[in-house]
């Protein structure tokens, strides 16, 4: 029996090595995954310089309407384009979505200084609700977001009791694949000779939600306290929604003299160089506000805690403190304060030796052992369960 073939559309995001963000990782790892099972085809702008993909085969945006006839399954994630979702639709083909409730848009900066905010949104809404409506699968990237998820589909009107009769985990409608690497990120990483950068690395981007100025001002607590610790925000370019953000963080570190010991990377840091920087790392940080977006999700940043298996400082608003305690991975704060922050940091440094992480790479959290109610069910279609 021909196995079906997969399309992956990774609609806006990057999968270049020197570009890629969170997302982009997350679907270049899910390729790798799902094509030691199937042919896979990923679809993307542009090609050039791509991180690995397995045996995957990376094609062009402008060639979609060839590799959309030649295709059984097309997976969508954050922000799908909506003609080739409707071309889809058209096909007849089958739908998987990534996608969550475009909370986070309503303080994006390019939103807010729209004519019309409000309209902005609401066809981010309706991009998310159309996908609820013809998706035939789901992937989900934590347990929280599984239930904001399963809310939605049944105020859609896309569950009916059909639904709960077939499945009452609705196995056949949602996969929930934690965030976590393929097979060949953890032999990269295990594989990568370890580069000194800093002692703590934020090692995402610098959103509005977040509170990077906190780890600012808490390394000139520790400075202060005589613990010469070092931090690096490894993504710190100014441009898009982050640019404000970025510009703020620098100006502070100027501000407190702390050029020599909190590094801003203002250049693009190759995928294949990743490795090796973090690895050499003592802890990893990332501090956020509190906010309904945090509450919702589990943060993509929790793939370089469960590969490299180093502790990392986090705040207590939401789940993704939760998830990582729950690993043995995590410094929760109990107060965000510098102060706490510093305390934490120095706590977690001293409790880590670089390059000899205690318990790397969670392999619980490699896709090929993740993934295999979503396998299934492609092996099954639309009539398996």
């Amino acid at each position: 029996m021909r196995r079906p073939r997969l399309l992956m559309d990774a609609g806006p995001y990057s999968l270049s090595g020197s570009a890629i963000t969170g997302i982009g990782l997350r679907i270049a790892e899910l390729a790798q995954t799902l094509s030691a099972e199937f042919p896979v085809r990923v679809l993307a702008d542009d090609i050039v310089d791509c991180v690995p993909v397995g045996t995957a085969q990376l094609v062009p945006t402008r060639d979609w309407p060839r590799v959309l006839g030649e295709s059984d399954v097309v997976f969508f994630f954050d922000r799908p384009d909506r003609k080739r979702l409707e071309d889809t639709v058209r096909g007849g083909l089958m739908i998987v979505s990534e996608n969550a409730p475009p909370l986070e848009h309503m303080e994006y900066p390019s939103v807010l200084a729209a004519s019309d905010p409000v309209d902005v949104h609401r066809q981010l809404v309706a991009g998310f609700v159309r996908q609820l409506q013809v998706s035939d699968h789901f992937l989900c990237r934590s347990q929280v977001e599984r239930t904001t998820l399963i809310a939605c589909l049944c105020v859609s009107g896309r569950l009916s009791p059909a639904d709960i009769q077939r499945s009452r985990l609705l196995s056949h409608l949602v996969s929930t694949v934690p965030i976590g690497f393929s097979e060949a990120s953890a032999s990269a990483a295990q594989a990568a000779r370890p580069a000194p950068l800093a002692d703590v690395l934020w090692t995402g981007g610098i959103w509005h939600y977040f509170d990077p100025m906190l780890l600012v001002e808490a390394i000139a607590r520790c400075r202060a306290r005589g613990a010469e610790l070092t931090a690096a925000f490894l993504y710190g370019q100014a441009r898009g929604d982050a640019a404000e953000s970025v510009r703020h963080v620098a100006a502070r570190i100027d501000a407190l003299g702390l050029a020599d010991a909190v590094t801003l990377v203002s250049r693009p840091i190759r995928h294949q160089d990743r490795d090796a920087i973090v690895k050499a790392a003592r802890a990893l940080v990332c501090v956020a506000l509190p906010g309904i977006e945090n509450e919702t999700c589990v943060r993509l940043r929790v793939r370089d805690s469960r590969l490299y298996g180093l502790p990392t400082v986090v705040d207590s608003h939401g789940p993704t403190g939760r998830e990582l305690a729950d690993d043995g991975l995590a410094w929760v704060l109990a107060r965000h304060t510098a102060d706490d922050l510093a305390d934490a940091l120095v706590a977690a440094t001293s409790a880590a030796v670089p390059g000899q992480h205690r318990t790397w790479p969670r392999t619980e959290y490699r896709y090929d052992r993740t993934a295999k109610n979503l396998v299934a069910w492609l092996e099954g279609g639309r009539d398996g369960t």
